[in-house]
């Protein structure tokens, strides 16, 4: 609510001057009411806009019945400017304003799919002083700032400010909870409490994925610590709801990341429990369980590998290429764990599988290629292995490293002018990049 910072006679002043608008316009705001009662919504905002246009632009209740009109119509932007000059109006708080937060966080998210991302911040800091209390502004800013701005600190501060909100939104919902009797009240807080429960998780959700940006950015010691709070924060979201297979999927990345494969394992297999329970409750379906067991057993497979444990591994990667089929970094990764495994004619027809793929790009080409050319050459193939390393550099043709096996195999083949130019050409190119 805004705050006056004037004297007592300028206070009295106004508030008389309040009164007598309000005495004065009660009529038309009778009228308005009327016409909300029979849905004639063109009618109330025609209404107020004649008032307002013979200088009665002073009455907060128009300015309120005006902008209750607009969200009838879905008409965010439109509803969130009346609100917020009724809220302006409104020194003694009497409009409940603040019910209709969701016009501003409606507006926000509109503008801001329209490109223009600084009005958005501008509507939903609007939201911020109509309703202080709702998380749901904060984490649309911190969106902002982390997707728009790159500003992790920034993303960061908005989305503990969401959760320290939503921590205090289900406090207060329990507690309405706690003091009501009516069946019909008790549902609609009971959804209310399940809003408020889903936001507290998305915030902590948002909070760790920065805190393990963060993480990535850092040097050791900073990326342990950072490491270290994304999972107190996965922690406590795992606290407020133990099914969610989201979080337990981020906890068990935090731990891949910091190089606890055991952990992260067995976060791993209590999730795939939590997709079984999703889909005998029916809260997940078979595609969204499908998709998610996938990506978890391809992680489930990184970190058998990490861990040497590589007939493990093909069994994670081939459990998730069952289910998603052909994709490229399950294919991959299985062509890699079977190159290890020294399982050579096995990596090479994977790798065929996945030089089939659409829509390749040019870094995940080279390196297929790169595996192709490696598991020629352990092969003793070398006329194969150039080949090979010839088509990883059309599509990478500044890696020096390609470009020094490439000198290394043309030498075995006997070709010393073509090994020659290959190492120079190596050589040139670290050279530009010191």
């Amino acid at each position: 609510m805004t705050v006056w910072n004037f004297n007592r006679k300028i206070i009295l002043t106004a508030v008389a001057i309040t009164v007598m608008l309000a005495a004065c316009s009660s009529p038309i705001v009778t009228g308005m009411k009327v016409h909300m009662q029979s849905q004639e919504y063109d009618e109330i905002v025609h209404l107020a806009d004649s008032v307002i246009a013979r200088g009665d632009s002073l009455n907060a209740e128009i300015w309120f019945w005006k902008g209750r009109a607009h969200t009838e119509q879905s008409q965010w932007t439109e509803a969130s400017i009346s609100f917020m000059k009724a809220h302006e109006l409104d020194a003694s708080g009497a409009l409940e304003i603040n019910e209709f937060w969701f016009v501003f966080f409606n507006s926000g998210a509109n503008t801001m799919n329209s490109g223009d991302i600084g009005s958005a911040v501008e509507m939903l800091n609007m939201g911020i002083q109509i309703a202080p209390e709702r998380p749901d502004f904060e984490l649309m800013l911190g969106d902002i700032e982390l997707k728009d701005n790159n500003d992790l600190p920034a993303a960061l501060e908005d989305f503990q400010n969401a959760l320290q909100k939503a921590e205090a939104l289900i406090v207060s919902v329990q507690e309405m909870i706690d003091n009501t009797s009516d069946p019909y009240n008790l549902d609609y807080l009971a959804q209310s409490l399940a809003q408020a429960e889903a936001l507290l998780i998305q915030s902590f959700f948002n909070a760790g994925s920065v805190l393990t940006m963060m993480a990535l950015d850092s040097e050791e010691i900073e990326m342990l610590e950072y490491i270290q709070q994304a999972k107190d924060v996965y922690n406590r979201a795992f606290e407020v709801d133990p099914t969610n297979v989201d979080v337990l999927d981020a906890l068990a990345g935090a731990y891949l990341l910091e190089g606890d494969y055991e952990s992260a394992i067995g976060i791993f297999n209590q999730a795939f429990v939590n997709i079984e329970l999703g889909l005998a409750e029916g809260w997940l379906t078979e595609d969204d369980a499908n998709s998610i067991m996938a990506n978890m057993l391809v992680s489930k497979g990184y970190a058998y590998l990490e861990m040497e444990d590589y007939e493990q591994a093909i069994i994670e990667l081939n459990r998730a290429r069952d289910i998603i089929g052909s994709d490229f970094v399950v294919l991959s990764t299985l062509a890699h764990a079977n190159f290890v495994m020294e399982n050579y004619d096995e990596s090479l027809s994977i790798i065929d599988s996945v030089i089939m793929l659409e829509g390749l790009t040019p870094s995940e080409l080279s390196n297929t290629y790169y595996t192709r050319y490696a598991c020629y050459n352990r092969k003793e193939m070398d006329s194969e292995a150039a080949e090979a390393l010839e088509t990883a550099l059309d599509f990478d043709p500044d890696n020096a490293n390609y470009w020094r096996y490439l000198a290394s195999t043309y030498s075995r083949l006997g070709r010393r002018n073509d090994a020659i130019n290959a190492m120079q050409t190596a050589e040139d190119l670290d050279d530009g990049n010191n």
